[in-house]
């Protein structure tokens, strides 16, 4: 039979009964495809945060009078708006464990895909092609929710949302009474998720569509295809308003519909948790992709006006674009509408080679979809995910778990300080013996949220905070490689008692304390620096750092302390030593030290050809400016210019002022007889050089003006901007060390001329408001803070920033106080 030919009308024949087995048993493909992707270990730091939620109900039987587990909210009213969720969840691991937990998951991702594989079939089209191209649809989306098959209330949201919009189609095309149970559904979700503003979407989309078809149909005199009846849209109405009455049937009425208003406008949340940040499109390409395809499948269908379409489809472009965590939502909205517009385009295929052709693109598309979904089954390949561990049991690879034992083996209990991601860990697992300054649902006070983030770059923040709430222990993750940021806690106030791979326990110096921190304090290594905290104390200091080290590797396998000993090793000479202890590295960043002391360590032994092989590696998966370089320079001490000018040159593109590439560039050259090319470098050479004496300059000014030696640091940016003078950055700076010495003139000028060159450089527009400030013009110092704050809202000088503008002016008396 041809493709397009084939219907459900015709189930009586063999033919017919074919695809219908054969529908069922794509649709049990994916369910168990979803089931089984559910099934992996815990790892997710919002799950324990719902346990332990659920755990406190169960033992009070009911809402607990106050918040139980952060102790600077101990005096706040509990607030919980998704405790049903939390409920079963922790029911079900009274009843099962942690695997009764994942079984809970992977039941309702199974849902999930159940109900978007019934909204994907187009009424009347159940041909085999039909069949592989939602099949190779809906596996594509399962693929993009992969990441949110998590214990988290999100995937109650999906099924609550799908069915929503499988609902409301079924009725308009097939007269289904599904839509009568959307009211109760409804009172489940207000106890589930604060989300049901999405689940109004698509009820607005089949209205507002709806009433737009209408009138086209009327001012055009003719039928349009899904246009709704009069009945259909009032029944609709009807169900709509039943279900926003059932929205309110919750412990906190209409309040529980604000959440996701309060955390779009709300900075703190979007600057300082990953997922609410936009997606970048090199980074997370999947929801552009999506949007892409489902804007090509409207524009295809714009015949049928599909406006209800894109009523409901355009508000979750807008949340996936706008935050990272929203991504899934729109690809189960988007899944089984882009599957029926592909079918309904397929049944409109008249040309047999058209036919055929379509037939094997769907055929190869599902399998490329079931070959995508069995790699990320056994966790291989590009599917390959630490995250995602298959199986059952908790992943402790992201977790204080290590850190925490140690807690208990000193017997120190009580309030600490803990990275926000981990208190719902500590609260799960220690709560009442342990309390944590804030958990993931970041329950406190709107200022303390600030304070809690930038307490770790700001010591006498941090002696504020422990002032006020008395926590002596602080359990922290390690920053970011790619920031610079000062720790609060390398002061002398603090002791670093413990560290492995993904914690670090720092005390407060006390008596109750002393004894721990005489025996366990690093005094010589300082993990959170890495490699550049290591290497150059070893002249001085090689046996306390080694001994220190080997001390962390006898309380945990620590890769990091594998990747530092390698780097101590081989500054000793000692390479078989130095490669064994880098082999033994496994993931975390500090893969990539890892790697680089691996090539190195082979290099001096003398073996260049492994070095490059290392390099090689590092450079398919790292092709950094500094990577390229070694690797270019390795293989010049092999003779492979050739290969050796093409990565010194992708080097060179990278970052032109990378100095150190010239030379060696130009070497490759001479020797490839390309001496014209090498003297074509010459120039860029001599600017690169230029650069790098104007940015040691800037370094220079830097060290001055923290040691407050304003004029020196003057002299050394002045000299800078001579060998550079388009540097905004420098100029800026200028601009500060002149405010310090007072030429306010000086000061408005640079940073008029830093803008000048980058109107965009944040730190301009703050210096600039800091001098209007002092020249007495606080309109303009203004303008200037609130440009800053739009170019940099979430660092610590942006926090106080805000947090002076929020003041009210001061009165008559108080300026002329000032």
């Amino acid at each position: 039979m041809t493709l397009g030919k084939l219907r459900s009308s015709g189930a009586g024949t063999d033919g017919g009964r074919a695809v219908e087995v054969a529908g069922k048993l794509c649709a049990c493909l994916l369910v168990a495809a979803a089931f089984a992707l559910g099934i992996t270990k815990i790892e997710d730091s919002d799950a324990w945060t719902h346990l332990a939620l659920g755990r406190e109900i169960i033992r009070h039987g009911g809402f607990p009078p106050h918040e139980p587990f952060t102790f600077p909210s101990a005096g706040m009213p509990f607030y919980n708006m998704e405790w049903l969720f939390q409920i079963v969840l922790y029911l079900g691991y009274a009843t099962g464990g942690v695997g009764a937990v994942i079984l809970v998951k992977a039941a309702l991702a199974a849902l999930v895909l159940l109900i978007l594989w019934k909204d994907s079939r187009l009424p009347g089209r159940d041909d085999a092609a039909a069949l592989m191209i939602r099949t190779g649809v809906l596996l594509g989306c399962l693929l993009l929710i992969r990441p949110r098959l998590v214990e988290r209330p999100d995937l109650a949201l999906m099924v609550f949302l799908s069915f929503t919009i499988y609902a409301l189609n079924a009725y308009l095309h097939r007269g289904s009474r599904h839509l009568y149970w959307l009211p109760a559904l409804q009172v489940l979700w207000a106890n589930v998720q604060p989300s049901m503003l999405v689940g109004m979407v698509p009820f607005v989309a089949v209205l507002g569509g709806g009433l737009i078809l209408r009138l086209v149909q009327r001012l055009r005199g003719l039928e349009v295809a899904g246009c709704p009846s009069v009945t259909q849209l009032k029944t609709v109405a009807a169900v709509f308003g039943a279900v926003l009455a059932a929205s309110l049937v919750n412990p906190y009425g209409p309040e529980a519909l604000t959440p996701p208003l309060r955390f779009a406008t709300s900075v703190w949340h979007s600057q300082y948790i990953v997922e609410l940040q936009p997606p970048d499109p090199i980074q997370q390409p999947w929801p552009f992709v999506v949007t892409a395809l489902i804007a090509g499948a409207l524009i295809a269908s714009g015949r049928r006006v599909p406006v209800m379409a894109v009523l409901l489809v355009a508000p979750f472009v807008v949340l996936a674009l706008s935050a990272r965590r929203f991504s899934y939502i729109l690809a189960v909205v988007a899944a089984p509408l882009l599957a029926r517009s592909l079918v309904a385009f397929a049944d409109q295929l008249e040309s047999r080679v058209g036919r055929r052709g379509l037939q094997a693109l769907a055929a190869g598309g599902a399998l490329t979809a079931i070959a995508s979904i069995v790699l990320a089954l056994v966790n291989t390949g590009p599917f390959a995910d630490s995250r995602r561990l298959p199986g059952f049991g908790v992943n402790e690879l992201f977790l204080p778990e290590r850190a925490l034992r140690y807690l208990d083996e000193a017997g120190i209990k009580g309030r600490i300080f803990n990275t926000f991601h981990w208190g719902g860990y500590v609260a799960w697992r220690d709560f009442p013996n342990r309390l944590p300054i804030i958990d993931g649902r970041a329950h406190v006070e709107p200022a303390l949220l600030w304070e809690i983030r930038f307490a770790r770059q700001d010591s006498d923040l941090l002696e504020q905070l422990r002032s006020r709430y008395r926590f002596d222990v602080a359990l922290i993750a390690y920053p970011a490689r790619d920031k610079a940021e000062p720790n609060a806690f390398a002061s002398p106030h603090w002791a670093l008692v413990y560290w492995d791979d993904v914690a670090l326990v720092y005390v407060r110096r006390s008596t109750e304390l002393a004894a721990l921190i005489e025996r366990d304090e690093y005094r010589s290594v300082d993990p959170t620096r890495g490699v550049d905290g290591v290497v150059p104390r070893l002249p001085g200091g090689a046996a306390s750092i080694e001994a220190e080290i080997r001390r962390s590797l006898s309380q945990t396998p620590s890769s990091i302390a594998h990747m530092l000993l390698g780097f101590v090793r081989l500054q000793a000479g000692a390479y078989d030593e130095a490669i064994e202890e880098f082999a033994r590295v496994r993931g975390y960043s500090t893969i990539v030290d890892a790697a680089q002391g691996l090539a190195m360590a082979h290099w001096r032994k003398g073996d260049v050809v492994e070095a490059v092989n290392h390099y090689r590696r590092l450079v398919s998966a790292y092709p950094t400016p500094i990577m390229l370089y070694n690797l270019g320079l390795a293989l010049t001490h092999v003779g492979e210019y050739g290969e050796a000018a093409s990565h010194l040159e992708r080097a060179r593109r990278h970052d032109p002022q990378f100095a150190a590439v010239y030379p060696v560039l130009m070497h490759s050259y001479h020797r490839l007889g390309r001496s014209d090319r090498a003297e074509a470098l010459a120039r860029g050479h001599a600017t690169a050089l230029a650069h790098g004496q104007a940015e040691s300059h800037v370094q220079a000014a830097r060290r001055l003006a923290r040691e407050r030696k304003f004029h020196e640091a003057a002299v050394e940016l002045e000299t800078s901007l001579r060998l550079n003078p388009r540097n905004s950055e420098a100029l800026s700076q200028l601009g500060e060390v002149y405010l310090e010495q007072g030429r306010l003139d000086d000061a408005v000028n640079r940073q008029r001329a830093a803008l000048g060159l980058d109107p965009k450089l944040a730190q301009a527009h703050y210096g600039l408001a800091r001098v209007y400030e002092r020249l007495g013009d606080p309109v303009s110092a203004r303008r200037h803070f609130e440009r800053y704050l739009r170019l940099e809202p979430a660092s610590y000088r942006a926090w106080t920033v805000r947090r002076a503008l929020s003041q009210p002016p001061p009165t008559g008396r108080q300026a002329s106080e000032q």
